[in-house]
C-alpha cells in the first residue's frame, strides 16, 4: 500500500509529542509500512490530497495529522474515489477520530491503521463544500469565530480561547428567522442556532455518534427560551442533560435547505468558521469514503450495505 502522511505543523499535539515527523515515520516502518511523512502548513492539506488523488495508484493511503477541521478539507477530496484516508489523532479534540472508534494513543492508532481495514462511512456537504462532523449557523458560528479570532489576538490555544470566546457569543447571541425545507416539509421559525450534523447525535449522550453510516443528516433546531435557559444550554449539552422535547427539535432528512433574509451567513464547518452565500444546501453522501478503522467497524458497514441493496 502506498502511504502519503501529512502531519499538521500546528495541530494541537504536536508540539507535546516531540519530534513527531521521526516518531510517525518510524512507528509505520516497524509496522510494516514505508510512508513519505510530511510536515505541512494545515492551510496547504486540503491541496495536497487533491494531488494525491491524482498522482497516487487506487487503493494508496493518505494519513492525516490534523485537526477535524483539516480532516474535512482531505476528506474532500478523497470522498468519491478509492482512495483511502487514515487519522492520526494530533488534533486538539479528535471527535472524529473518537466517533469512528479510534484509540486516542498514537502507537495504537497506527496499530489499527497498519491493519489495513478499510471502511466505507458517509460523509455531509454544505453548498459543495464537505465535512465529517457537524455543520451550524447562530451561535455556535459566531463562537468558532470568536474562538479563532481569540486565538489569533491572544496566541491563545484552541482550549485556552473558549472562555473568552463564550462570554462574547452570550453577549451577542440573538434570535432569527430562517425557512427550513427538509424532506417534502418547510417551516419557518426564529431559532438561535441550527445545528446539522453527519449521522445521528445524540444530544442526550454528550453528543456521541454511534454510526457513521446511516445515511441520513441530523438536525437540530434550537427552540426559543429565556436568555437564561440559552447561556445554560451549552452546559446542559457537555453535561449530556439536554431536554429534547424542550430544548431542541429533531429532524433527520437526507437534504435540508436552509434561507433567510441574509445574503451571507458564517457556518460552523468542523470547528472552522466560513462565510457562505445562502440559501445553504444541505445533503448526505452515503457510503461515500474509505476510511481505515478498527475492525469493529465492519459490522455498521455491513448493516449499512445491507440496508442499501434492499
Amino acid at each position: 500500500m502506498d502511504v502519503l502522511t501529512l502531519i499538521n505543523d500546528g495541530a494541537g499535539s504536536v508540539a507535546k509529542t516531540g519530534d513527531v515527523k521521526e516518531l510517525v515515520r518510524e512507528g509505520l516502518r516497524q509496522r510494516g509500512l514505508e510512508a513519505d511523512v510530511r510536515m505541512v502548513p494545515g492551510r496547504e492539506i486540503g491541496k495536497i490530497a487533491k494531488s494525491f488523488v491524482s498522482d497516487f495508484p487506487p487503493r494508496s493511503a493518505l494519513l492525516v495529522g490534523v485537526g477535524d477541521g483539516t480532516i474535512s478539507a482531505a476528506a474532500s477530496a478523497l470522498a468519491g474515489t478509492e482512495k483511502v484516508l487514515g487519522v492520526l489523532p494530533l488534533g486538539t479534540l479528535n471527535h472524529f477520530a473518537k466517533d469512528l472508534g479510534l484509540p486516542m494513543e498514537l502507537g495504537a492508532a497506527m496499530d489499527v491503521i497498519a491493519a489495513g481495514n478499510a471502511t466505507m462511512i458517509d460523509v455531509a456537504e454544505v453548498n459543495g463544500r464537505v465535512f465529517l462532523n457537524n455543520s451550524s449557523i447562530g451561535v455556535y458560528s459566531f463562537f468558532v469565530a470568536e474562538r479563532t479570532t481569540e486565538q489569533r489576538r491572544s496566541g491563545a490555544s484552541k482550549l485556552a480561547a473558549i472562555g473568552p470566546a463564550l462570554a462574547r457569543t452570550l453577549k451577542a447571541a440573538s434570535w432569527q428567522s430562517v425557512q427550513i425545507a427538509a424532506e417534502g416539509t418547510r417551516e419557518e421559525l426564529r431559532t438561535p442556532c441550527v445545528f446539522v450534523g453527519n449521522n445521528f447525535y445524540d444530544a442526550a449522550d454528550f453528543g456521541r455518534r454511534k454510526s457513521l453510516s446511516s445515511g441520513d443528516l441530523c438536525v437540530y433546531l434550537v427552540r426559543r427560551q429565556s436568555w437564561l435557559g440559552l447561556m445554560v444550554l451549552p452546559l446542559k449539552i457537555a453535561l449530556g442533560l439536554i431536554d429534547t422535547a424542550r430544548d431542541v427539535e429533531l429532524i433527520q432528512a437526507k437534504t435540508l435547505e436552509i434561507a433567510s433574509r441574509h445574503r451571507d451567513v458564517i457556518v460552523s464547518l468542523d470547528g472552522e468558521a466560513v462565510e457562505m452565500k445562502m440559501p445553504l444546501r444541505f445533503r448526505i453522501r452515503p457510503a461515500a469514503l474509505r476510511v481505515l478503522s478498527p475492525a469493529k467497524q465492519d459490522a455498521h458497514e455491513i448493516g449499512h450495505r445491507a440496508k442499501a441493496s434492499k
